[in-house]
Formats: C-alpha cells, sequence, structure tokens
C-alpha cells in the first residue's frame, strides 16, 4: 500500500490539530475536536496533543499482528502490548473496534492521575483507520471524518456520526467498520471535514469530484483550493460554518499490483 498525504492548519493562534501517521500497511487520521480558544478541557495536554496520543497509539495497535510472528528474522514473538489491553471495555469482533477502544484506554490511563477526564470537555477527536491485511482492506470511522472508497463500483462516501473519541473505550462501538477486498478499490481517501469543505459546503465538487482531485493535483492541491474559496469568503457569511479556516488533512492509499 502506498500512502501520500498532507495536512495543513486553520489558524496559527491554535495550531493543527489534526494527526495524520502511516506505517507499513496501516494509517490513521485524527481530527481533535477545536472547542472556542479559553475552554477548560480540564486537561493539561491539549486536544492536539490527545489526538496525537490517540493516533500513535492506535497505529502501534494496528501493527501488532501484521507479519509473521518475530518478525522476518524468525526470532520470538514479543509480548502483549504495555497498559491496558483493551480497559474495563470488552469490544466486539468487528475489524479494528478493539484496537481503537484499547488505544483509547491506554490514553485515558496515561493522563487520568493528572487531569479530569470526567469533564464533557475533556480532549475528544475523529478517527479515520486503514488497515492492510493481505487481499483486504480493513476500514474504520469514527465521527465526522470521511472515508472515500474509489473503486471498480465507483466512489462510496462514509462519514461517522456524533460520537467521538475521548476518555470512554466504549465509543469504539459507534464506529462505522467495513473490509473491502483489494481487488475492488482504485484507492481509498481518508479526510477530516477541513478537507470536504469542497464537496460537503461549497457545492464546488461531488464525492467523486473531491476522489479525483485527491489524484490530481493531490492532496496538497485539494487543501490549496478548499484555502482559496475559503478566502473568498473571509466572514463566513455565504457558507456558514464555525471556522473560516479549519485544520484539513489528506491521506490517499492506493494499491500498486
Amino acid at each position: 500500500m502506498r500512502v501520500t498525504w498532507a495536512t495543513d492548519q486553520g489558524s496559527a493562534e491554535r495550531g493543527n490539530e489534526d494527526f495524520v501517521a502511516a506505517a507499513s500497511g496501516a494509517v490513521v487520521v485524527l481530527d481533535g475536536c477545536g472547542l472556542a480558544l479559553g475552554t477548560d478541557l480540564g486537561c493539561a495536554h491539549g486536544t492536539a496533543w490527545y489526538a496525537r496520543s490517540l493516533g500513535t497509539r492506535l497505529l502501534a495497535r494496528m501493527l501488532d499482528g501484521i507479519g509473521p510472528p518475530g518478525g522476518p528474522s524468525g526470532g520470538p514473538p514479543a509480548g502483549p502490548p504495555v497498559g491496558p489491553p483493551e480497559g474495563a471495555h470488552t469490544p466486539g469482533t468487528r475489524p479494528l473496534v478493539a484496537r481503537l477502544a484499547g488505544a483509547i484506554a491506554d490514553v485515558a490511563a496515561s493522563h487520568r492521575a493528572t487531569c479530569d477526564l470526567r469533564m464533557p470537555t475533556t480532549p475528544a477527536a475523529t478517527v479515520l483507520a486503514l488497515r492492510l491485511r493481505g487481499d483486504v482492506v480493513d476500514y474504520l470511522v469514527l465521527a465526522d471524518s470521511t472515508v472515500l472508497l474509489d473503486g471498480v463500483h465507483g466512489v462510496q462516501e462514509i462519514t461517522g456520526g456524533d460520537h467521538y473519541a475521548a476518555a470512554d473505550p466504549a465509543a469504539a462501538e459507534a464506529a462505522i467498520t467495513g473490509t473491502v477486498p483489494v481487488a475492488d478499490l482504485h484507492r481509498v481517501i481518508l479526510m477530516t471535514d477541513g478537507a470536504t469543505r469542497l464537496a460537503a459546503r461549497f457545492g464546488a465538487a461531488d464525492w467523486a469530484g473531491l476522489a479525483a482531485l485527491a489524484v490530481d493535483p493531490g492532496p496538497t492541491g485539494l487543501i490549496e483550493r478548499t484555502r482559496e474559496i475559503e478566502r473568498t469568503d473571509p466572514t463566513a457569511v455565504k457558507w456558514p460554518r464555525g471556522k473560516v479556516h479549519d485544520d484539513a488533512t489528506v491521506a490517499v492509499c492506493s494499491f500498486p499490483p
């Protein structure tokens, strides 16, 4: 699997609260829930830290078990992950749900002693995950980020609902998941909502057009086209939106033969 990606902050004042990371056979994209500046999160670390921490832990868990035990050298297999494997939550068997539940539990355990995770404003994030597993691809979508499956049957848009990853591992059960044969796919595109505005808010493209833009001019070019339209409406009157410019991340996953 080949992954190309770009990410861009929406505001220098708050920094980029999106996170993207990839490794052999896996990619994650997260969008930290950016509340109004000055909001008491009950957390000393912040939203960008949460998205980054959850993303790296989820990616590590997704990679656990991929490939032969002990790696190509044939050595002994590694032990179980450090920390609570799945917390108190017992997830179902849908693809990647257990990995996400465990990652949420890991992050909660890492700052529960210093932060008040009971606050409704505790840091949270949307989650997208993709894993190549032999001749199939598993995907997961939690909250209002989007996966585009671009394949032999056209472009399918998958956007999550109102549940975000925060401190409760049970939130993972709200994720949309699926498994698709690699042979049915040209590519899969993972996008935070700041990168879907051309289709979801501005009406400048449909989902198939957005998928095409992610390939040519590519992730960076797609984000710049979004910024161009945003700059024509600097007070968010023509297209009402909470942020004039939002953090935007695009990851394009292709599957060369």
